[in-house]
C-alpha cells in the first residue's frame, strides 16, 4: 500500500501535563513479567496477526493493537475530498488519550508513562482516501526516557469516525532449544454470542490446560530428542482497562492465564519463566504457535 503524506505537524516542546497526570502507579502483576517481543523480532506481531497492516500496527506490553487493512468496509460512505477532510483541531479531540488508555499503558509498562504528541500526518492511501494518523511517543514520567521507544498510534478516517484496532494479548516463551519460540495470542474485543456464559476458575483451567495439551501433541519432535513437556503452575484472572464508562469510572475487561512451567532435563539450563495460555471469560482460548529460528 502506498502513503502520500501530505502533511505532518511536529511540536518541538510537548508539555507533559497534555492530557493530565498518570493514574497512581500499581506494583507490576505477576501475568506481565516476561514475554515481550518488539517490532523487528522473531517472531513478532505480523507472525501472530498476519492480517495487521505493519504501517500503523503496534504492540505495548503483552497487547497488539493491530490496524486492519483496508480500514473501509464494504457499504462504509465513499471518501470525501481534500476540502471537506475533518480538521486536525477535532481529530485531537476524538483522539485524546483517557484514563483507560493511560492505565492500560501503565499496567503493560510497569511504570507510569506520560503520551508527548510527535506527528500528526494526513495521508493519502490509494482507492481509500484520506486518513489522520496521530503519534504519541510513551515516556517515564515525569520525564526522562523509557529505555525502549514505544509508540502509540491513533486513526480518524476523513469524516471523522476514529478507527478502532483489534486488540489482542499475546505472551511468547523461548524454549531450552534457543531456536524455538512458543506464542499464544488471544483477540480481545470479541463479543460472546447471547447464550454464552462465564466460566468458573475451574472450568478455564480445565480449558487451557488441554489447549496447550493437544498443541504438544501435535508438535513434531526431532529424531533424538525428548518432546516438550510442561507442568500446570497456577491459573490467575487479569483485569484490562479497556474504556470511561459514563460515570467516569474505569471499565476493565478480565482474562485469565493459565500457567505453566517448562519442565527440563536436570543437565539443562533452568529458567523461572512462565508459559501463559490467555482464556477469555467465556471460553475463548489463545491460538498457540510454535516458531523455530533458522540461520
Amino acid at each position: 500500500m502506498r502513503k502520500i503524506v501530505l502533511l505532518t505537524l511536529f511540536l518541538a516542546v510537548a508539555a507533559p501535563s497534555a492530557w493530565g497526570d498518570p493514574d497512581e502507579e500499581q506494583p507490576p502483576h505477576p501475568l506481565l513479567d516476561s514475554g515481550e517481543f518488539s517490532y523487528g523480532s522473531d517472531p513478532n506481531l505480523f507472525d501472530l496477526v498476519p492480517d495487521a497492516d505493519p504501517e500503523t500496527s503496534f504492540d505495548i506490553g503483552h497487547v497488539i493493537f493491530a490496524y486492519p487493512v483496508p480500514y473501509r468496509n464494504a457499504g462504509d460512505p465513499p471518501p470525501v475530498p481534500l476540502e471537506s477532510v475533518v480538521p486536525v483541531a477535532q481529530v485531537m479531540k476524538l483522539v485524546a488519550p483517557d484514563k483507560a488508555l493511560k492505565a492500560l499503558v501503565n499496567q503493560q509498562l510497569h511504570y507510569n508513562h506520560a503520551f508527548h504528541l510527535e506527528q500528526v500526518e494526513l495521508v493519502s492511501l490509494k482507492q481509500i482516501g484520506y486518513r489522520w494518523q496521530v503519534v504519541w511517543t510513551l515516556d517515564l514520567s515525569p520525564g526522562g526516557g523509557s529505555g525502549v521507544p514505544f509508540r502509540y498510534r491513533a486513526l480518524v478516517s476523513d469524516r471523522g469516525k476514529v478507527i478502532q484496532p483489534d486488540l489482542y494479548i499475546y505472551d511468547a516463551y523461548s524454549l531450552s532449544d534457543w531456536r524455538e519460540r512458543l506464542c499464544s495470542n488471544l483477540q480481545l474485543n470479541v463479543k460472546p454470542r447471547p447464550e454464552q456464559k462465564k466460566l468458573t476458575q475451574q472450568q478455564i483451567e480445565k480449558r487451557g490446560r488441554k489447549a496447550l495439551e493437544k498443541f504438544l501433541r501435535k508438535v513434531k519432535v526431532t529424531p533424538g530428542k525428548k518432546p516438550v513437556r510442561f507442568e500446570f503452575l497456577n491459573c490467575r484472572s487479569l483485569a484490562l482497562p479497556m474504556s470511561v464508562g459514563a460515570d467516569g469510572e474505569v471499565k476493565s475487561l478480565t482474562v485469565w492465564g493459565v500457567n505453566f512451567k517448562e519442565v527440563r532435563e536436570a543437565d539443562a539450563e533452568q529458567t523461572e519463566e512462565l508459559f501463559t495460555v490467555w482464556v477469555s471469560e467465556y471460553g475463548a482460548v489463545s491460538e498457540l504457535k510454535l516458531f523455530s529460528r533458522e540461520w
